[in-house]
């Protein structure tokens, strides 16, 4: 009984002494039963803590399930970022094994990375990088057995399209250190964002050599600052850049002297997974000035540790981001934490197969999905599919909440930055879907907004505003208007005598180029913007632009040639009497008038047929709002032109000028005839006056600058108007009074007295050479009327001696004594109607001028002396012939008219009026030899010569014309 109790006892004992010894073994992953997996370490130092206490917790939890246990071997010590000696130390830890290595666990750099993982797929190493990010080792044709759980510069690249796109951002510009690494970085923003050119568009990429050293400093410096004003002349607001921290740090202390930042600009920047403030590197600029710049630049960067509440993380990740900060040495402890999990979940995948450690790297690494310490692990190509966070550097004095409540300005100092937690980006289930933005904290702008990523540029249609062109409507058509009641009324009254006697052909010429100008003034405001449907605006202006210039041009030569026709007229009369003995018809002036109108057509057709006017469009120079420059207008506007637009509109002005010029010409030298058979040459004179002076200001049209489309629109309608208003109412307004006076054209014509000038109450000015000459005249005169005295005596005794029939035979010789006489009573108006067919002709071509500033003619001289005589004689002591020989000349008396008859002239007379002409002929010769020779005498102002009886003589004149005339 005793030795079986003691038995019992001593089973007791040893089953609790193996359980106990049993714990302590699980305890201290102590199983001498497990496989040991060797963990190969090559660190760049010891301390990553993180890593053996994810050791700890796969040994005693996860592998002991399978009879495996991780062994870390870092006792080869660490390495640097030295290419030589990191691959001598990696060839001796493989020379020193004594077993197959399994795998390369490290965080080496990225240029030692390269060298090891190459080195690695010779020997089927599978190589696993817990710090490296660089593209380039995502090569998988080169590095196939490395891995690297920190999410690649590729999901940055991702992160910076969905942040574009969140913001409207399309247009950005890239700037990139040379380098492997953050060149590939800027090449793949941009295939990423060339897939889709529509939205994005990379409008300027720049590379930076910097170069380290005192002695490279001013160039460096140089460089970036022509970098960063190449950014502001093309307008980049968005600036995307990759440059490690000592280039940030200098880069904005240029942005900052060239003020490339702020409301206008947003920089995102590629984040360093650092603890340290590297702002903080000594440069040129102040730490105020750096901090000004950087102030709210956007940075991706992968986080520390994961800020998404889980609840399906396993209860051992929750006690290892309890311990973290504890733990924490280096910024990649937690994904050097979840590197070791996800190697434990590998591991326990193969033993579910057959297939070598190489094979499980290959194919089931994908696999894995697990709630780690860093987010949600995945893997897709060999490289993480994790979480990235958008940060904000916020100058702020005071901070809550991861929100700024005392923000910094630019003009304070003492103020630091702050990096506050925009967003999370975050994947969904799909490991090939774009990851999603999730907001953590409100972003802080200088603005009232996100920049913009450019200066927004609106094309904006430049053309004549609907309502000067309605009000520039109204007014022409108020002119057609005026226009057609005076053509309405000039065909109507046009057998009045006063309408008949100004030409009524030539006025419906003038009211039809006024018409048209009207027209002009509707079509040049007529633009694109005026037709709704865009179709088939191009052909209508295309028409439309042609028809400005015809009409334009057609309607100056009929109102213009028509008033220049008048004037030509009126000064062909006034210089050349011989003409009127012809006459000037209304067919002549229509003539010169249809000339001129085929000179316009010859133009316009060779115009339009050798370089036809067409609707362009023309885009100016772009300009911003002064409340917002953000925005840039791009002006553009339709103008018709040609090829050799200028060459044809000199020639046409040069033309028209010429013909306007000498038309004003025509009216300067006229300016003072009045001419009631031309009833309205004064007031075509100033017709011709006002459209010289409006089409000269008009010219000036050509120098407002072409963007001013209102003001040279207006200017040139207003001086349309003003000519072509003026016109028709100088020529029509004083007709229609004049019919409204004398409907029935009772009232008779005045008498056809025309005078160069008819003003008289000013004094004359006279040089001593004229007086001369009066003087000489008047002596001449006195002479020739002693002789005509005594010529008249003795007709006297001739007569008296044929009464008393003494019959006496004189001895002088017979002469025309209807010389020495003149009517002195005028012909009756209504007698010159009848004979009259024309009578705006006839009477023009009748018309014989007297100057003042002339010597007296000899005709007025004869008409003067037998005017004198004729008062003299006693009309009832004369007897005519019985048979007299009919005159030209009528003797209106009260009783009788008598006829002349033809008696001896006295040589006496003829020899006195030789004197007069060789005294005339003295006169003349002296004149013109003291006008040579005293070319500086003192004007006198003699205001006692007074005409001989002028009325008298105009009416004579008018008898002998009208006379000669019908005779």
């Amino acid at each position: 009984m005793g030795t079986e109790s003691f038995r019992l006892f001593f089973v007791l004992i040893i089953i609790l002494f193996y359980s106990v010894l049993a714990n302590y073994y699980n305890h201290h992953h102590v199983n001498i039963n497990r496989q040991r997996i060797i963990l190969n370490g090559l660190f760049t130092h010891l301390h990553y803590p993180s890593i053996h206490f994810a050791l700890e917790q796969v040994n005693s939890q996860l592998l002991s399930q399978i009879n495996l246990e991780f062994y870390l071997n870092e006792t080869e010590g660490f390495i640097h970022c030295d290419v030589g000696s990191s691959v001598k130390t990696f060839f001796d830890m493989i020379n020193q094994s004594s077993s197959p290595l399994n795998i390369l666990f490290t965080d080496a750099c990225q240029n030692v990375l390269n060298y090891i993982a190459e080195i690695a797929t010779y020997f089927h190493l599978p190589v696993v990088s817990f710090t490296d990010s660089d593209l380039s080792l995502s090569a998988k044709d080169r590095y196939s057995y490395f891995y690297h759980i920190v999410p690649s510069d590729h999901a940055h690249n991702l992160v910076r399209k969905q942040l574009l796109q969140y913001f409207n951002w399309t247009r950005f510009g890239l700037i990139y250190q040379h380098g492997s690494k953050y060149t590939l970085v800027a090449n793949d923003l941009s295939n990423l964002t060339a897939m889709d050119k529509k939205q994005f568009e990379v409008n300027l990429t720049r590379g930076l050599t910097y170069r380290h050293g005192l002695e490279w400093d001013a160039d460096n410096r140089k460089y970036m600052q022509t970098l960063l004003k190449d950014f502001k002349a093309r307008d980049v607001r968005i600036i995307i850049a990759n440059f490690n921290q000592t280039i940030a740090t200098h880069m904005f202390c240029q942005a900052a002297r060239e003020q490339v930042y702020g409301s206008r600009y947003q920089w995102i920047i590629l984040g360093y997974p650092s603890l340290s403030t590297w702002w903080n590197e000594p440069t040129d600029c102040s730490m105020q000035e750096i901090i000004r710049a950087i102030n709210g630049t956007l940075q991706t960067r992968v986080p520390r540790l994961s800020i998404d509440d889980n609840e399906n993380r396993s209860e051992y990740i929750t006690e290892y981001m309890k311990q973290f900060s504890k733990l924490e040495k280096d910024y990649f402890d937690a994904y050097a934490y979840d590197t070791i999990w996800s190697l434990a979940y590998l591991y326990q995948s193969h033993l579910l197969s057959d297939q070598s450690v190489t094979g499980v790297f290959k194919n089931v690494l994908e696999n894995i999905d697990f709630i780690g310490a860093t987010g949600r692990v995945r893997y897709l190509n060999g490289g993480r599919i994790g979480e990235v966070l958008v940060e904000q550097f916020v100058a702020c004095r005071m901070m809550k909440d991861n929100t700024c409540t005392i923000p910094c300005y630019e003009e304070e100092e003492n103020c630091h930055l702050t990096v506050v937690k925009i967003f999370l980006a975050k994947y969904l289930e799909s490991k090939h879907d774009s990851p999603i933005l999730y907001k953590l904290n409100p972003i802080m702008w200088h603005g009232n907004g996100p920049p913009r990523d450019r200066t927004n540029q609106t094309i904006q249609f430049e053309h004549i505003y609907l309502s000067v062109f309605i009000s520039i409507s109204i007014c022409s058509g108020i002119g057609l208007f005026i226009s057609c009641t005076f053509l309405a009324f000039n065909i109507h009254f046009r057998s009045h005598r006063y309408i008949r006697m100004s030409s009524p052909t030539l006025n419906n010429l003038i009211l039809g180029g006024c018409m048209l100008a009207y027209i002009s003034m509707i079509l040049m405001g007529i633009n694109s913007s005026l037709f709704p449907k865009r179709s088939f605006v191009e052909i209508i202006m295309n028409i439309i632009c042609p028809i400005r210039m015809w009409i334009l041009c057609i309607s100056f030569t009929l109102a213009f040639g028509s008033m220049f026709s008048k004037t030509w007229r009126v000064h062909s009369i006034f210089t050349n009497i011989n003409i009127t003995k012809k006459g000037i018809h209304d067919s002549r002036l229509l003539a010169i008038v249809g000339l001129l109108l085929f000179i316009d057509l010859i133009f316009l057709i060779a115009w339009q047929i050798f370089d036809p006017i067409r609707r362009t469009l023309v885009y100016t120079a772009p300009h911003r709002l002064k409340d917002n420059p953000d925005i840039e207008i791009i002006p553009y506007r339709e103008e018709c032109k040609s090829k050799n637009m200028t060459l044809w509109i000199v020639v046409l002005i040069l033309y028209k000028g010429l013909l306007m010029f000498y038309g004003s010409f025509l009216s300067w030298k006229t300016r003072h005839v009045t001419m009631p058979a031309l009833n309205d040459s004064r007031y075509i004179g100033l017709s011709v006056y006002i459209v010289f002076i409006c089409c000269t200001l008009g010219s000036l049209v050509v120098f407002i600058p072409s963007e001013q489309m209102q003001l040279s629109y207006f200017l040139r309608s207003f001086f349309i108007v003003i000519c072509t208003t003026a016109t028709v109412c100088l020529v029509f307004v004083p007709k229609i009074i004049e019919v409204y006076r004398d409907p029935h054209s009772k009232k008779r014509q005045p008498k056809v007295t025309n005078r160069l000038h008819g003003n008289y109450s000013r004094p004359t000015m006279l040089t001593i050479q004229h007086l001369s000459t009066a003087l000489a005249d008047n002596e001449g005169l006195k002479l020739v009327l002693s002789m005509q005295e005594e010529t008249l005596n003795r007709l006297s005794d001739q007569i008296n001696n044929s009464q008393t029939g003494n019959n006496s035979i004189c001895d002088y010789e017979p002469f025309e004594f209807e010389r020495l006489i003149v009517c002195d009573d005028e012909v009756e108006d209504d007698e010159v109607d009848d004979d009259e067919e024309d009578p705006t002709i006839e009477d023009e071509s009748s018309v014989h001028f007297i100057s003042n500033d002339n010597i007296l003619q000899p005709g007025r001289v004869a008409r003067a002396v037998s005017l004198c005589l004729f008062n003299k004689v006693q009309t009832g002591q004369l007897q005519w012939p019985e048979s007299p020989i009919p005159t030209r000349y009528s003797i209106p008396t009260n009783d009788n008219h008598y006829r002349a008859s033809n008696v001896a002239s006295n040589n006496l007379f003829r020899q006195a009026c030789q004197n007069s002409m060789n005294i005339n002929k003295n006169m003349q010769k002296l004149k013109v030899e003291d006008n040579r020779s005293s070319p500086n005498k003192i004007e006198h102002s003699y205001d006692s010569l007074v005409l001989l009886d002028e009325d008298r003589l105009d009416e004579m004149i008018e008898t002998d014309l009208v006379s000669s005339s019908n005779g």
